[in-house]
């Protein structure tokens, strides 16, 4: 059970990155060190952690001003802003806001791809669906970056160095997208990674495997969904195979045969995202730890 030190010290945390992702620190314009920030918020979190919005602006203005190149109102707008980026963070954490997961990104492909890729992929998701635009744009948002941060780590020739350098991945990723919380880029990081990690040691034949196992299929529908996903794919390739399985479906003359294969696809994607996901967070304790 979490203690309520740790509790601190992981908003403590937080509140850090909701300051480290800000331009005018990236700038130089703060002069901070953050092992000693941590430690401040720490052992105060009634002034930083746990206070109204009027009381941080007053409390950290007073801890920043002597650290700041900005001006007493330039200085305030930021205070302002990390302020509700910190506030995001803790709404995500509490599961107040909708949080990224990976079988998102299939349900995602499944309704571009159905009938034809859509022109306007947010305002059809929004006319089709019970989303607020707020909520679609959201999801959007963190597809993109998502897609964004699998680049890059495709592109490490080093997985252990990559995850050795999260926090200053994710630092840069972060100061490019405010609209991302910290804790949902460390969520797609170690979701990204776990594929990554699992590609090294299985492929799409053991993937599917495991899904006829998992689900009770024969060997009928196994070779079903092998045309889709040849023995020899990388887990890596997984969405685009992915992608190409919705999309000739749904060219295909026979409505039964696509609906009945269709169902069979959900179902590995459901395999697939819960196996990346169980990964992701046994990585994400042990780093941790």
């Amino acid at each position: 059970m979490e203690t309520q030190d740790s509790h601190s010290f992981g908003r403590a945390g937080l509140l850090w990155k909701s300051i480290a992702r800000q331009p005018e620190y990236r700038d130089g314009l703060l002069k901070l060190n953050g092992d000693l920030s941590i430690r401040t918020f720490k052992n105060q979190p009634q002034k930083y952690l746990e206070s109204d919005r009027f009381e941080f602006v007053l409390e950290l203005k007073g801890l920043l001003k002597p650290l700041s190149a900005l001006n007493s109102e330039k200085l305030e707008y930021l205070i302002f802003r990390i302020f509700e980026t910190y506030q995001n963070e803790l709404l995500y954490e509490k599961g107040e806001h909708s949080k990224f997961s990976i079988d998102i990104v299939f349900q995602l492909i499944e309704f571009f791809y159905s009938n034809g890729p859509k022109a306007d992929i947010a305002k059809i998701l929004q006319k089709e669906t019970s989303l607020e635009k707020k909520d679609v744009d959201s999801i959007l948002s963190h597809i993109k970056v998502f897609n964004k941060l699998g680049t890059f780590i495709a592109k490490s020739p080093n997985l252990k160095k990559t995850i050795e350098s999260s926090d200053s991945i994710l630092t840069e990723v972060a100061a490019l997208h405010m609209e991302i919380t910290w804790l949902a880029l460390e969520s797609m990081f170690f979701l990204l990674v776990a594929q990554q990690a699992l590609s090294q040691k299985y492929s799409c034949e053991s993937l599917l495997k495991g899904w006829r196992v998992e689900y009770g299929f024969d060997e009928i529908q196994y070779a079903r969904m092998m045309q889709y996903f040849p023995p020899n794919s990388s887990l890596l390739d997984f969405r685009g195979k992915y992608v190409f399985a919705i999309q000739s479906l749904h060219s295909a003359a026979k409505v039964e045969t696509e609906e009945f294969d269709l169902l069979l696809l959900r179902s590995i994607a459901n395999y697939f995202s819960s196996w990346i996901a169980k990964v992701a967070k046994q990585m994400e304790v042990g780093f941790q730890t």
